[in-house]
């Protein structure tokens, strides 16, 4: 069930006027508990722990969904991200929420995609192009 209404406001910052439109979505009560868990702060900090070792260590999204050899910092990185999903889906249920893990990867996967953004990873092409930086 999706309940939207929308405000009209106006802000006044320095004689320049703003209007924006304020829109209230339904959040599924979870979801609101969520906005302040430290528990998700901390998985979102090891998942974007782990994505910027794998971007220096020049990995690829591509090669990410084929077998490769993790390092012991990546596969550490990996089990604390797993301990902490799991960890802060037991803290839900432990609150008397009704959540699915299904509800839970919901959630978090836009949060995950929005670190994924920000954090790229090669594009799998590690042939030099022509950067403008050689020495003349």
């Amino acid at each position: 069930m999706a309940l939207s209404s929308f405000c009209f406001n106006k802000i006044e910052i320095v004689g320049i006027v703003f209007n924006f439109v304020t829109i209230f979505i339904y959040m599924k009560p979870f979801e609101k508990f969520l906005e302040s868990s430290v528990t998700l702060r901390e998985l979102l900090d090891t998942y974007l722990e782990l994505r910027q070792l794998l971007q220096e260590s020049g990995f690829s999204q591509e090669q990410l969904s084929r077998f490769m050899q993790p390092t012991y910092k990546m596969m550490s990185l990996r089990e604390r991200f797993t301990n902490k999903k799991n960890a802060l889906f037991r803290q839900i249920k432990d609150y008397g929420f009704e959540i699915q893990m299904d509800d839970l990867n919901e959630y978090i996967m836009p949060l995950l995609n929005k670190i994924d953004e920000l954090i790229p990873l090669s594009d799998g092409n590690n042939e030099r192009g022509n950067q403008g930086d050689e020495d003349y």
